[in-house]
């Protein structure tokens, strides 16, 4: 399995002490569907992406804006250019319309040989995978996978996995970002059983993809759309393959649900949010830096008027980063094959 990145600390007589962490700053994060799907699957999508540019923009000029942005269904241009209308240096976008996908198991090509032409699952990809970062810190690496197996409409896009490699000024250690889309369930108007064998395919792809960055030991954070949704067989899979002791991931909507410590702005479209259990923030410290979530934000809610620029609300966590050294590393290597 090809190796992402290797985030290396080049001072061989720095010790690590859990108690003597230090703070540096923090980091936040914003992931947000922001259904930049094109005419006519969608109307009125271009007023909405340009609306969404500008207030992120308005943040930047507030000094409010996240630092990282991890969009999904950024399929059409001008969702693509949110992250340069908003004053991103730095972008990185999903697999593309004509990736070639991750080995498919032998499960999977019987799955996909009863394919269905009615619901887009013989019709070929039409669009990419719609993911998209931006960062006002330097991507230094990127990584994409295509999931192999999907189920309905949802097969008419290349869904997968992109992941980037982010120097925070800081920061001991860079930061992978994980940002993904998974199958839906019924708006895939697939059969249950087959949206969830797909969905539960991705997740296990996602799962290893997750664990071969994750050897680096650098902090891994992780967002995106995964569709749980109120479904048990879902909830179950996703808590049992992604939310484990061997990926060490902490679900930040998990955390601050139960946690005074972590401050809700605007509370009723954040628990909106978390009650529709479709977009999730997830984060595991790494052996030099930690994370710890200390606010979570609808920057994109509910407007006066009830309506929404998306059918996804955009949460935002800021995490406060602290240092676990002894003393001061000299530098930091990154090595890519």
């Amino acid at each position: 399995m090809r190796t992402f990145v290797k985030g290396l600390v080049a001072c061989a007589a720095a010790l690590i002490h859990p108690g003597s962490a230090e703070a540096s700053g923090s980091l936040s994060l914003l992931t947000y569907n922001v259904k930049g799907l094109p005419w006519p699957v969608a109307t009125g999508r271009p007023a909405a992406l340009n609306a969404i540019a500008s207030q992120l923009k308005g943040l930047r000029v507030a000094g409010r804006q996240p630092h990282i942005v991890a969009l999904q269904e950024a399929f059409v241009d001008q969702a693509k250019a949110i992250g340069r209308e908003s004053g991103y240096r730095y972008s990185a976008f999903g697999p593309s319309e004509d990736a070639a996908p991750l080995p498919a198991s032998a499960a999977d090509k019987a799955f996909l040989g009863k394919s269905s032409f009615w619901f887009g699952e013989r019709s070929g990809k039409h669009a990419d995978s719609g993911l998209a970062i931006f960062s006002d810190y330097p991507i230094l690496a990127v990584r994409r996978i295509a999931y192999p197996v999907c189920a309905g409409y949802d097969c008419l896009a290349n869904k997968g996995a992109l992941a980037v490699l982010i120097a925070q000024p800081g920061m001991r250690s860079p930061v992978i970002l994980v940002n993904t889309h998974l199958n839906s369930n019924g708006a895939s108007r697939s059969p249950r059983e087959r949206a969830n064998y797909a969905y539960f395919r991705q997740i296990d792809m996602l799962s290893a993809f997750v664990r071969d960055l994750a050897r680096t030991r650098d902090p891994v954070l992780i967002a995106g759309d995964f569709n749980v949704g109120p479904t048990a067989a879902r909830r179950s899979y996703f808590q049992d393959h992604l939310l484990t002791p061997a990926l060490e991931l902490g679900a930040v909507q998990h955390i601050c649900s139960g946690s005074g410590d972590c401050a809700l702005d605007n509370p009723r479209d954040v628990l909106f949010s978390e009650h529709r259990s479709r977009d999730w923030l997830m984060f595991r410290s790494g052996a030099v830096d930690s994370f710890l979530p200390v606010r979570l934000s609808a920057l994109f809610g509910k407007r006066p008027d009830g309506s929404m620029l998306s059918d996804h609300v955009g949460i935002a966590v800021t995490y406060a980063v602290q240092q676990a050294f002894a003393r001061p590393a000299s530098t930091i290597r990154v090595v890519m094959r």
